[in-house]
């Protein structure tokens, strides 16, 4: 090679190792700053609808994969059983009540019985004390005076016998002594147990509707209408899709300078070349190993040490576009940016955000819970959501 030659490629190549220099440096602080790991995949909460109470499915509102919101009708059962529970705890009800009313009319009446035997023990006392001066005096017989100590005697019972009636009337109503009505007047433990049963009753058959507990994609549905269905047992789930987060599983020696709070890409294989933007909300407490099912044994004497994996939970900063979804147990690659390192390593961001009431009100556990409602014609209008018919 020509010397002239030679000196054009050295300069080349000088010329092309300093411009790789530069981005060279910018890569090493990339892999200094950020850890990454493709043994991460998409996670979140499942929950299960079950029934309260045994029946039968008369309605069916929702179908696999139909998105609901928190509320929307499920299902409903047919409510006659539990109609017919709640027609008869009000008529016992009613029937306490009347009891009740029946304990004040006694209370009245010995009242009443006390007062007259009260007026004839006052009337029999001046008959007796005329009776004992006359017969002091020798103007009357003494068979007129055994007869005025007899009334008088039998009086003093009378009465006596009066006020105990009214005391086990009194008894009767828990020491009540009014009888005039007021709003204490049905306070009463045979009613108060009698508005428990209506109120039980009226619990049961508002169960017999059945609505999502919170806004999501309804899956793995395994009720149909017709089928007897038993408490507890599980007829579908909700997964919230707007709430799902990624659990990267990176290993120990990768989690020295990890912090809750550090920023972080993800990317979908789904999705090839889109970024998520997220954060580290939270790491484990315990390796993956810790939590299995048959956690391994190293106190033995064949022990090998294996580089642990630790679970650590990151949430995207905005929810999914629409064109990009995300489902739950897809693939994805994690880089965090460790840069940082001076945030908590036991805390959760979600939980930070929560107590400082920044968490996204809908979904606070609070108004996760939906009010009860009985069927239609009970409490409340009709839902215009159409029944699915089979």
């Amino acid at each position: 090679m020509k010397p002239a030659a030679r000196k054009i490629v050295l300069v080349v190549v000088a010329i092309a190792v300093i411009a790789l220099l530069a981005p060279g440096w910018r890569y090493y602080q990339y892999l200094e700053s950020h850890v990454s790991t493709d043994d991460a995949y998409v996670d979140g909460t499942v929950a299960l609808v079950s029934s309260r109470i045994p029946g039968t499915v008369a309605k069916l509102f929702v179908e696999e994969n139909w998105r609901v919101k928190a509320g929307d009708l499920l299902l409903e059962l047919d409510p006659r059983d539990y109609e017919v529970r709640l027609d008869q705890a009000q008529a016992q009800l009613e029937r306490a009540r009347q009891s009740v009313d029946q304990l004040y009319a006694q209370l009245a009446a010995a009242q009443a019985g006390y007062q007259l035997a009260d007026s004839q023990l006052r009337q029999a006392e001046i008959d007796y004390q005329r009776g004992k001066a006359l017969r002091e005096q020798g103007v009357v017989s003494r068979e007129y005076y055994d007869q005025a100590t007899t009334a008088y005697r039998v009086a003093l019972a009378d009465r006596a016998l009066a006020e105990h009636q009214v005391q086990q009337a009194q008894a009767a109503l828990g020491g009540e002594s009014e009888v005039g009505l007021d709003h204490s007047r049905y306070d009463r433990p045979i009613v108060q147990q009698a508005q428990a049963a209506v109120e039980a009753a009226k619990l049961d058959l508002s169960y017999s509707i059945i609505r999502a507990p919170l806004p999501g994609i309804v899956t793995r549905k395994s009720v149909h209408v017709g089928n007897r269905i038993q408490p507890g047992e599980p007829l579908m789930a909700i997964v919230p899709v707007d709430r799902l987060y990624v659990t990267a599983n990176y290993k120990e020696t990768q989690l020295t300078d990890v912090r809750v709070g550090q920023p972080a890409e993800v990317e979908a294989d789904i999705y090839p070349g889109y970024v998520y933007q997220a954060h580290v909300d939270s790491i484990s407490v315990g390796t993956g190993a810790a939590f299995a099912l048959l956690p391994p044994e190293n106190a033995t004497g064949n022990w090998v040490k294996v580089v642990q994996r630790v679970p650590v939970k990151i949430v995207l900063n905005e929810p999914p576009p629409a064109d990009k979804p995300l489902r739950m147990g897809l693939s994805v690659e994690v880089t965090i940016d460790v840069s940082k390192t001076n945030g908590p390593l036991l805390t959760s961001t979600l939980q930070q955000q929560y107590h400082e009431g920044k968490e996204n009100p809908d979904y606070a556990p609070e108004k996760l819970q939906v009010p009860l409602q009985l069927p239609p014609g009970m409490i409340g209008a009709p839902s215009n959501q159409p029944a699915i018919q089979h």
